[in-house]
């Protein structure tokens, strides 16, 4: 079992999984509202080889601690349960170190049951897949190029199943709604005690909103006081023509520098659940500070 061939077969099937799970997660990006246009996913067919230099080691790694040693638990089990070793033994065992997994992780985020619901069925779905290839590979010779080949067609035909669907319009592409200045006139909450009044006169009040820029800068919790900002302003609307990703609200408060700058407020939600992202943390990859109509 823990030969060079199962080890590398199981490492394949995790990175070709995680190439798919990229890439699905792409197209679902395209019709999650967001405050920024995503990347194509069809980058991440061009990219595959370049990956295996970051992915490669990771799938090797888990491998060796996760895939293999719930091979042999499962081989252990159906021994010592039922007399023989047994396939179905290997998504049981999967299932339970996933669930450990899922716990473990729960203590430290708290995502919640929905999310650990899905991190569960993702983990014991993958350790499944790349256990089961690891124990045929182990009692029946060579699995890596049927892994690799079949991971490719699988990676062609969700790109080509994505697109269609899309241009065909069965799933619309998200596109931030169009507004205006009398649109955007309102009160505003970031859900957390924070709340913005945008008046009809180009004036701005801000209550205990979060300078989560200058937070970052200094690298630290958000919810200390000294983040929290309030005063008087004013604000603009930029039309950003010719998309609506381009549309921008200017808010300009005295005692909250950081807020929107230096590229302003953008427009997500939808039409009758809007939001304003002000964007901080790493510009390739950012966090957003949103606010929603109250």
């Amino acid at each position: 079992m823990w030969a060079a061939r199962p080890i590398l077969a199981a490492a394949c099937t995790l990175y070709m999984a995680a190439v798919l799970g990229v890439e699905i997660n792409g197209f679902v990006e395209l019709a999650a509202p967001a405050f920024g246009p995503p990347d194509a996913p069809g980058a991440v067919l061009l990219i595959t080889p370049f990956l295996v230099c970051f992915g490669g080691p990771f799938a090797l790694v888990a491998s060796l601690l996760l895939v293999l040693p719930t091979v042999s638990a499962a081989r252990w089990a159906g021994t010592r349960f039922t007399g023989h070793d047994a396939w179905w033994w290997v998504p049981v065992i999967a299932s339970v170190v996933a669930a450990a997994g899922t716990a473990a992780l729960g203590t430290a985020w708290r995502p919640g049951p929905g999310p650990s619901a899905l991190v569960w069925l993702t983990g014991a779905t993958l350790l499944t897949a790349a256990a089961l290839v690891a124990r045929r590979t182990a009692l029946r010779g060579g699995r890596v190029r049927h892994v690799l080949g079949w991971g490719a067609v699988a990676a062609v035909a969700v790109f080509a199943i994505g697109t269609g669907v899309f241009a065909t319009g069965l799933v619309p592409e998200y596109r931030p709604p169009r507004v205006d200045a009398a649109v955007l006139s309102g009160s505003w909450t970031d859900g957390e005690g924070g709340t913005l009044r945008l008046a009809a006169d180009g004036t701005a009040h801000a209550e205990g909103l979060t300078d989560h820029a200058e937070a970052y800068k200094d690298d630290a919790e958000p919810t200390a006081a000294k983040y929290r900002c309030s005063g008087r302003g004013t604000w603009s609307y930029e039309a950003g023509d010719p998309t609506t990703w381009d549309q921008r609200v200017r808010i300009r408060i005295k005692d909250c520098h950081g807020l929107g700058e230096p590229y302003g407020w953008r427009i997500g939600g939808t039409p009758d659940r809007l939001e304003l992202g002000s964007e901080y943390g790493e510009p390739d990859a950012p966090d957003w500070y949103a606010l929603t109509r109250r």
